[in-house]
C-alpha cells in the first residue's frame, strides 16, 4: 500500500478557508479587546480630567467677591446676566467674576475691616493694613453695598463695569498709609455713599468659556501655540472690569488679560444658582475608533 504524500487541491482550500475564518474571529476579538480597553482607559481619563477641572474652577470661584458673579452671551454685544438669573437654558455661555485679593489677606497685608467712628470719605480708618499693601489695579468694595440688598444697582449694569458698564460699586484707591486707605473718586459719581465695616479687595477677574463661545483668532489665543476649537476650554484671568476690559478673547471691549488652557474636549459647560450655591456642569466626549464616543458628565456645587 502507498501512503499519501501530498494534499489535495480540495483539502488546501479548506484548510485556507478555516484559517481565514479563524484570523477573523481572532482580528474581531482582538479588535473587541482594544475597544473596551481603548473605553475603560478614555473613561478613566475623563473622569479624572473633569474633576481636575471643576476643582480647579470651584477653587477660584470661592475666593470671588460675592455678588460679583455674571453669565455673559459672548456672541451678544454687552449681554450680561447676573448668576442668580441665569437658567439652564439660558446663552449665558461665559462664567465671570471678580476675585477677592486673597494672597494680601491671608499675608495679613490687610484684614478687610474699618473702624466706622473714626473714618470718613475719603480716608478710611482700616484696621491692621500695611502700608506696603499693593494697590495697583485694586479696587475697594464694601460688603454692605450688597449684602444689605442694594436693588438700585445690577450687578451687571453699574456695579462692577461688565462689559462697558459703569463701576459704581467698586472703588479706587489713591494711597494707604499703616491703618489707613484712602479711596478715589469721592468727588464723582463713583463715591461711595455710605461707608461700611466690612469691605474686600477685589484684584482683578476671571473668565471662563468655550472656545465656540469666544474669538478664536485673538491674538492670546494664537500666542498660545496650541490647536484649539470650539470644545476647547480656557480660563482667562488679568484683566480689570472696573478700568474698562474684558478678557481677551472677547468678541467685543477692549481685550486685556491672560489665558491658558483648562481643558480640550468639552462639549458644554455651564453654571447656575441654585439655593445659595453655584452649580457648575461640564460634559465631555471623546471619539473612540471603531466605535461610539465616551461620554461624561459631571457636577460641582460651590458654596
Amino acid at each position: 500500500m502507498q501512503s499519501k504524500k501530498a494534499f489535495t487541491l480540495i483539502e488546501m482550500i479548506i484548510v485556507i478557508v478555516i484559517s481565514s475564518v479563524l484570523a477573523i474571529g481572532m482580528f474581531k476579538a482582538f479588535e473587541a479587546l482594544y475597544i473596551r480597553s481603548a473605553k475603560a482607559k478614555a473613561i478613566t481619563d475623563l473622569s479624572l480630567q473633569s474633576q481636575i477641572v471643576l476643582d480647579e474652577i470651584s477653587r477660584l470661584l470661592y475666593n470671588r467677591i460675592p455678588n460679583s458673579v455674571i453669565g455673559y452671551d459672548g456672541s451678544h454685544e454687552q449681554s450680561c446676566i447676573p448668576i442668580t438669573d441665569i437658567l439652564s437654558d439660558d446663552n449665558s455661555t461665559v462664567l465671570e467674576w471678580l476675585s477677592l485679593d486673597d494672597e494680601q489677606l491671608l499675608a495679613d497685608k490687610y484684614s478687610g475691616f474699618v473702624d466706622m467712628n473714626a473714618s470718613s470719605k475719603p480716608d478710611l480708618k482700616a484696621l491692621e493694613v500695611d502700608s506696603d499693601l499693593n494697590i495697583t489695579n485694586r479696587n475697594l468694595i464694601f460688603a454692605g453695598s450688597f449684602d444689605a440688598g442694594n436693588e438700585n444697582i445690577s450687578t451687571c449694569k453699574g456695579a462692577y463695569g461688565w462689559h462697558g458698564n459703569d463701576s459704581n460699586l467698586s472703588h479706587g484707591i489713591d494711597s494707604v498709609d499703616t491703618d489707613k486707605i484712602t479711596i478715589s473718586d469721592t468727588s464723582s459719581d463713583k463715591a461711595p455713599e455710605y461707608i461700611y465695616e466690612k469691605y474686600y479687595l477685589t484684584n482683578g477677574a476671571y473668565a471662563v468659556a468655550r472656545g465656540a463661545d469666544i474669538d478664536k483668532d485673538a491674538s492670546c489665543i494664537t500666542d498660545l501655540k496650541q490647536k484649539v476649537d470650539d470644545n476647547t476650554l480656557f480660563l482667562f484671568y488679568d484683566y480689570y472690569p472696573y478700568n474698562d476690559e474684558t478678557y481677551c478673547a472677547d468678541k467685543s471691549g477692549t481685550q486685556e488679560g491672560k489665558v491658558s488652557i483648562l481643558s480640550y474636549d468639552v462639549a458644554f459647560f455651564g453654571a447656575v444658582y441654585e439655593n445659595d450655591i453655584i452649580s457648575l456642569s461640564l460634559d465631555i466626549n471623546k471619539s473612540i475608533r471603531g466605535s461610539t464616543s465616551v461620554h461624561i458628565t459631571k457636577k460641582k456645587a460651590v458654596f
